[in-house]
């Protein structure tokens, strides 16, 4: 959350450049989260970052890379380098007709959903793991005349863990899509014929999945619209239950104007009821935004679906340094998977308001999620409050707060936990600021031996290169 500097961007053609350095100082009286005989330490970060844009011709690139260094000056952990990568790119090869995308990750996570780490991440038990992501989609674009466009593709990815946990896999998946032509007004339609497969290194079989889906939205009125689908699936695992039927889904969406959109529907696919809900409205200085959803997933899909150094803000304008708005740490917290090749039922509903002028900005956010399996010892069920507050001071000086609340159940721990982080930042020049922040964490558990508390304080320098 810190150590990306406030960096002026740097225009070079349609290139969006943004590096910078932060230099951070953390005390902690807890550093390995433990219930007794707390273990304080002195933990110094060095981050360097890269952001970097390009966006028009016959090539985009979004390119966002912050490695840390991190010393523990009293040897509660093992110095180490961790890094945050995520690289989009896309290439046009022939001209409207093929493409190739690719993408690179790198992130950190917990190994099981019952790990402990503070909201830094730099604090807790050593259970985590690095995980990283390689993949390509060439894909080929046609159109069947007014008819229809269609688009054929192949994906394959690469997930490897740093700690040999012994489930790094490989993916791929064909998609063949025909979409609604230029003839079609009033009507948006697609039809979509899929299969994947991923292959795990400590598994003999691989799982397989085959899903053939048919979508409509059909526009009543200038606010009014409705949305079908039908199709099939089936998935053939290795460690759950395989599941194949019939799927169908009916719902409304209402715009009433450009600002404000909801859709709400049900229907069944196969592990059950599926039933969602969309909202979103904005005003001049407002956002407010609303989703349930449900899903049949892996570990491995929920990773690589969460968000990490975000272009677009909430107001949907460009990010020009993401790695300094990200604020993943204290989103993501608590909400890891644990990995394994499981599949399991997912139920997930969030919520989230900004308010923001020219001198405060105020997010508030709300979270539930559902994970339920085949074996149901496993099932885990978390949820979630957040608070963040920044207010300009003076001309230099801005003073934040954020606090976060959230609630875990699962088999064999209940906890509900808090933190709080209250700072002060001055730039004392265009390029450069510093940060001074305190902190604290207290989880409560139903067995003592699960509960802790852990104070900190940070000093933070950023400066652009």
């Amino acid at each position: 959350m810190g150590l990306s500097s406030v960096t002026s961007t740097i225009f070079a053609a349609d290139w969006v450049i943004s590096p910078s350095v932060g230099l951070q100082h953390i005390y902690t009286d807890n550093a390995l989260l433990t219930n007794e005989d707390p273990a304080t330490d002195n933990i110094t970060v060095v981050r360097p970052t890269l952001s970097l844009l390009k966006e028009g011709g016959r090539a985009t690139l979004d390119f966002n890379y912050a490695p840390e260094y991190r010393h523990y000056w009293d040897e509660t952990h093992d110095n180490e380098a961790v890094h945050f990568l995520r690289g989009d790119g896309n290439i046009e090869l022939a001209e409207n007709h093929l493409f190739l995308d690719g993408w690179v990750r790198a992130d950190r996570t917990n190994i099981t959903s019952s790990g402990r780490s503070s909201t830094r991440g730099l604090t807790g038990a050593v259970d985590d793991t690095d995980y990283y992501t390689v993949g390509l989609s060439p894909y080929l674009t046609a159109k069947l005349g007014d008819f229809s466009v269609v688009e054929a593709r192949l994906i394959g990815d690469k997930v490897k863990y740093s700690e040999d946990i012994d489930n790094d896999s490989t993916g791929k998946r064909a998609e063949l899509a025909f979409g609604s032509g230029s003839m079609f007004t009033s009507q948006i339609w697609e039809v979509l014929f899929q299969q994947s497969n991923v292959d795990y290194e400590n598994q003999d079989d691989d799982n397989e999945i085959r899903i053939f889906r048919a979508e409509l939205i059909q526009q009543l009125t200038a606010q009014w619209a409705l949305a079908f689908s039908a199709g099939y699936e089936e998935y053939e695992l290795v460690l759950s239950d395989d599941r194949d039927d019939s799927t169908w889904s009916l719902g409304a969406i209402y715009t009433p104007t450009s600002r404000t959109r909801i859709a709400v529907g049900g229907g069944e696919r196969s592990f059950g009821d599926d039933y969602y809900f969309d909202f979103s409205h904005r005003t001049g200085k407002t956002v407010w935004t609303a989703t349930y959803e449900q899903d049949f997933i892996s570990a491995r899909d929920e990773l690589g679906a969460q968000p990490l150094f975000e272009r677009l803000d909430a107001f949907g304008n460009l990010v020009r340094d993401p790695i300094l708005e990200s604020t993943t740490v204290l989103v993501r917290s608590g909400y890891s998977p644990t990995l394994n090749e499981d599949y399991y039922e997912t139920e997930r509903f969030s919520a989230q308001f900004v308010y923001q002028t020219l001198r405060s900005s105020l997010t508030l956010r709300a979270s539930h999620l559902e994970r339920n399996y085949d074996r149901t010892e496993s099932d885990t069920e978390d949820t979630s409050l957040a608070l963040v507050l920044s207010r300009r001071l003076t001309r230099m000086t801005t003073g934040y707060l954020h606090l976060t609340g959230n609630d875990h159940k699962e088999n064999n721990l209940v906890y509900d936990q808090w933190s709080g982080m209250l700072g002060m930042a001055y730039q004392f020049s265009a390029d450069s600021r510093i940060d001074f922040n305190i902190n604290r964490l207290e989880r409560d558990a139903e067995r003592e031996a699960d509960s802790y508390t852990e104070n900190s304080a940070s000093i933070t320098f950023r400066t652009q290169l």
